[in-house]
């Protein structure tokens, strides 16, 4: 539908940026009832794998895969929130990185998938584009609904004080294992979106790297609303383009504007640094999130911030 208003790479761009939205989602559901996992990625890869399975294995349609890698990494996640629920801050972080560390490691020894050498030609989905945007507008309609609803309300009231909640009758277990496997399967169908748009994908595609990222899009964007990890995801997809952006504007610079000491020499390191790419986008989002952590640490967008927007009443969580 979109092929003719836009070209591969403003596509492909797009389909990335979406899939980092989703994949901070998948954060965002559990951390609703404060669990903070590390374990997305994990999740993303057993979406990822299942789906490829089965369209390359087993010829399936691309719309089956997408709802059978997004079940299965959910039926995982509810498997692995288990043991989480008696677990809480760092131990949660640990046994969640632990996990993802195991898929990594079947991906590796799995000849069935490719092993060392990587799960090749899966099959290509030309409307990935389409999907992603669907995914996304189901999701904030999901959350948005769930705001009002006593489920999101008793979501709430666990993340600020779980014993609370249950002396309140709050059914707690319950609903931490729901948030966890929702999470998992949202981060399912990320990873099945990502592996049929880039047909390729090794034991290193969903790494440690890949969990801190979605970890930073809900924590820039804001963890109290469900505006916050579109918003963050957005925010740090379009810091990369923005500073090649400005790295081809700084080539358009005239040579004897930068000709003499010191701006030759700050010069060189802009133009240096603004190659955004690997380690210095790594070292660039640890800075982002030192900085947000001393000046926003609730995020960009906060229930006061959406108030202040003055933005309609259905979507701001009640206090």
């Amino acid at each position: 539908m979109l092929d003719g208003l836009l070209d591969g790479y403003t596509r492909s761009l797009l389909i990335f940026a979406g899939i980092n939205v989703i994949a901070a989602y998948s954060f965002y559901a559990p951390f609703k009832t404060g669990q903070v996992s590390l374990g997305q990625a994990g999740f993303m890869a057993v979406g990822a794998y299942a789906s490829a399975v089965l369209t390359q294995k087993f010829g399936m349609p691309f719309a089956v895969a997408l709802i059978f890698g997004g079940v299965v990494a959910g039926s995982i996640g509810v498997v692995v929130g288990f043991p989480a629920l008696r677990i809480k801050g760092i131990y949660l972080l640990l046994l969640t990185l632990g996990f993802a560390e195991i898929i990594s490691v079947i991906a590796l020894s799995w000849d069935y998938v490719g092993g060392a050498q990587g799960f090749r030609n899966i099959s290509f989905n030309p409307f990935t584009l389409e999907y992603v945007i669907g995914v996304i507008v189901v999701l904030l309609v999901f959350f948005a609904r769930l705001e009002r609803s006593s489920l999101g309300r008793a979501m709430d009231s666990i993340h600020q004080d779980e014993t609370a909640a249950e002396v309140m009758g709050i059914d707690v277990v319950r609903i931490k294992l729901l948030a966890f496997g929702f999470g998992a399967g949202i981060a399912g169908l990320a990873g099945a979106l990502y592996a049929h748009h880039a047909t390729y994908m090794d034991s290193t595609t969903f790494s440690i790297m890949l969990a801190v990222e979605i970890l930073m899009f809900v924590v820039v964007g804001g963890g109290s609303t469900y505006w916050g990890p579109l918003f963050g995801a957005a925010v740090l997809n379009a810091i990369p383009e923005f500073l090649r952006a400005l790295r081809e504007w700084l080539e358009l610079v005239p040579v004897e504007w930068t000709n003499f000491y010191p701006v030759n020499r700050a010069y060189d390191f802009l133009h240096d640094f603004l190659d955004f790419e690997n380690a210095k986008r790594l070292i660039a989002f640890g800075v982002i999130l030192i900085v947000m952590m001393i000046l926003r640490p609730d995020g960009l967008l906060t229930r006061d911030s959406l108030r202040w927007l003055r933005l309609p009443r259905w979507k701001v969580r009640h206090a």
